[in-house]
């Protein structure tokens, strides 16, 4: 058996039970993943194998890697500074304030090194990112070895980062023309949300969208107070807007999504857009609970994100999906409720669909990245196991995952950080930062 792959360019992973997360949705029993060169080289029975250099799991379930479809990985920062306010007292009192007296490029960087650190150790490999200073989150995701696809932030505010939209546009597009040759470093455009991006700016970003095949990652209709503002503005619901400018479509992520009426919905229906539910984020704030089985018959793809430490106060998108779940179940008029397979599937190969990289990223078949957890069910938590799948997403939680690689690199190992020499660093440069703001 295999001790330590991190330094192995061939190498197999033995486990009890393995989720593709394929086309047909297969939970293989007793299989090896051959990894070479940082790829997926070959998924077979274990019996057949006759290979030296395996690591045997026991009794655990690899998947692919855990992507987080939403976060602001920066603002680690302000973790558990403002618990207990409503979304609109906590962006104007707290977060914003804060944001203005503080943020520089330094602190997002040591920021984003912790939120990379938790997202790993909670199973995460992918983490589609929208906040300030984009290059430093992008050099936290590299440094630690995190997969990112980072969004060009657009908002026609004056703030730390960028004084209007051709400033933000200038530095976003300067950010993504030096990260081009990043293997884990993919871009989106990220306009923060329809109260904060005017109709010209938003006209702008589908020009950049279409030249440039990139994907729209944007805050939508996550407060009742966003839909009122835009009723008296502009005369109709922020949905309706981006339709009539043209922004909606299969490229574009529309974030919470949480009040939604009928026109609302046969929008997302006629435009096939992607919805990302952060329901941690939304019960934290007091914003509301989607209607989450409406959603999942109207949009292209339904995907879960954690939002910000700020406002859920963990980056733990395996907790976010066993909450959808529940709040899906509290429909109760609903006759069927989602399989353990269509739920894993929202954090894995449909979370890699809409951010156009389920060709690298998403699922355990041959050629793909070696983005790969494996959660422990052998413990007390989760034991007996009769739906492996079903175990871990009730049952388990972040505390069960085992191993991480990227990319075939290991960077968790029997529940601890490998391969990262200045974790406690980064914890004191937080704290520093953290003693600057009290």
């Amino acid at each position: 058996m295999l001790e330590d792959s991190s330094n192995q360019t061939h190498f197999g992973i033995k486990a009890r039970w393995i989720y593709t997360a394929n086309d047909h949705q297969e939970l293989l029993h007793n299989h090896t993943v051959f990894i070479k060169n940082g790829s997926i080289d070959k998924v077979a029975p274990s019996a057949l194998s006759n290979q030296s250099n395996i690591i045997d799991l026991g009794e655990s379930i690899l998947t692919p890697g855990l992507i987080n479809m939403h976060t602001h990985s920066a603002m680690t920062f302000l973790k558990g500074i403002a618990d207990d306010q409503k979304l609109t007292d906590w962006l104007e009192q707290s977060i914003w304030p804060n944001e203005a007296k503080f943020l520089n490029h330094d602190l997002v960087f040591e920021a984003s090194q912790l939120a990379c650190l938790e997202m790993i150790s909670s199973g995460v490999t992918t983490f589609n990112d929208m906040y300030f200073y984009p290059e430093a989150t992008a050099k936290a995701a590299i440094k630690i070895g995190l997969r990112a696809n980072i969004g060009l932030l657009f908002i026609d505010l004056k703030t730390n980062y960028a004084s209007d939209f051709t400033d933000y546009f200038d530095k976003g597009f300067a950010f993504r023309d030096n990260f081009r040759d990043e293997s884990l470093i993919t871009t989106s455009l990220a306009p923060h949300a329809p109260y904060t991006v005017s109709d010209e700016s938003f006209k702008k970003i589908r020009t950049y969208a279409d030249q440039l095949g990139l994907n729209i990652h944007c805050h939508l209709h996550e407060t009742e107070w966003e839909i009122n503002e835009s009723l008296k503005k502009f005369g109709i619901r922020p949905i309706d807007r981006l339709h009539r400018l043209g922004i909606l479509g299969p490229d574009f992520m529309g974030v919470h999504c949480v009040h939604l009426n009928e026109s609302d919905l046969r929008l997302i229906d006629s435009n096939q857009i992607n919805i990302i539910s952060c329901p941690s984020s939304n019960l934290k704030l007091a914003s509301g609970i989607p209607p989450i089985n409406l959603m999942i018959d109207k949009a292209k793809f339904v995907t879960v994100g954690t939002d910000g430490s700020a406002s859920n106060n963990k980056l733990s998108v395996l907790d976010d999906l066993r909450l959808f779940s529940l709040l899906q179940r509290n429909d109760r008029n609903e006759p069927k409720f989602l399989k353990s397979e269509d739920l894993m599937d929202m954090v894995t190969i449909d979370a890699a669909k809409s951010l156009d990289l389920d060709s690298i990223i998403g699922s355990i078949e041959v050629g793909k990245k070696a983005d790969l957890v494996a959660f422990d069910l052998s413990n007390i938590f989760t034991q007996p196991v009769y739906d492996p799948l079903s175990s871990l997403i009730y049952s388990g939680s972040r505390d069960s995952v085992q191993h991480v690689w990227v990319d075939g690199q290991l960077k968790f190992k029997n529940k601890q950080l490998v391969n990262v020499d200045d974790a406690e660093s980064v914890i004191e440069k937080v704290k520093l930062w953290q003693n600057k703001i009290q």
